[in-house]
């Protein structure tokens, strides 16, 4: 099945509003998105779940108005918003500007290039054969929340490879390779107290800043990147 991710998002974002001048309706719901994230009260269970549910709501709200209600840019621009929040952005602005793609995500500290996918078939040929035990490490990541992070663990705890798995295309794409166990655990820990719902590029990201003395094998192999 081919991905129809970015061509449908292309479309739909360049006929919404001028990303110079985002709507007020764009503006309003990002900073209801934004009040819920400063709102939230990670001692209290409940109330970190409701003020999350509300967070993720709201974002994608926004995104389904900039997308004129195309589903899968929606989410996309959804997990720009939620991410900018968790990594401290909070001018308003600036937010609507990133969800409609008239600023560098850098900018509000999501930094990943796109991902590569495979099938199942292309993804157990050309990584089948390594060997080590598959560990999960949460179902819910994206911001469609259905999104499958996994590590092949190495002999040892070292040279571990992360991917992800999307259940919606049955497709599979790498994250990182030759990784230490501690390094994910870091990052899925980092994660979980973040962003419940956080894009599998920025949860990769995390993961690399811990991974203890990198080599030249370490980095981006799935996104963009041929082994």
């Amino acid at each position: 099945m081919e991905r129809e991710r970015v061509s449908r998002g292309e479309a739909a974002m360049s006929e919404a509003t001028s990303p110079d001048q985002p709507d007020q309706v764009t503006e309003k719901l990002i900073a209801l998105s934004r009040n819920a994230h400063q709102n939230v009260d990670a001692d209290d269970p409940v109330d970190y779940w409701y003020r999350l549910g509300q967070r993720n709501a709201y974002a994608h709200a926004a995104g389904m108005v900039i997308a004129r209600g195309a589903d899968s840019p929606a989410f996309t621009i959804a997990d720009t918003i939620t991410n900018a929040l968790s990594q401290g952005c909070s001018d308003v602005s600036g937010l609507a500007r990133a969800a409609h793609g008239g600023v560098q995500l850098e900018a509000v500290g999501e930094a990943a290039p796109a991902l590569t996918w495979m099938g199942p078939a292309a993804f157990q040929a050309r990584y089948g054969d390594l060997p080590g035990i598959d560990q999960d490490f949460g179902m819910g990541w994206g911001a469609g929340g259905d999104q499958r992070i996994s590590l092949r663990q190495g002999i040892g705890g070292h040279g571990g490879l992360l991917y992800v798995y999307d259940p919606t295309w049955d497709e599979y794409a790498v994250l990182l390779a030759n990784l230490t166990d501690a390094a994910v655990d870091h990052g899925f820990a980092t994660a979980l107290a973040t962003d419940l719902h956080m894009s599998t590029q920025r949860f990769a990201a995390l993961v690399a800043e811990r991974q203890v003395a990198p080599t030249p094998e370490v980095g981006y192999v799935g996104i963009g990147i041929e082994p």
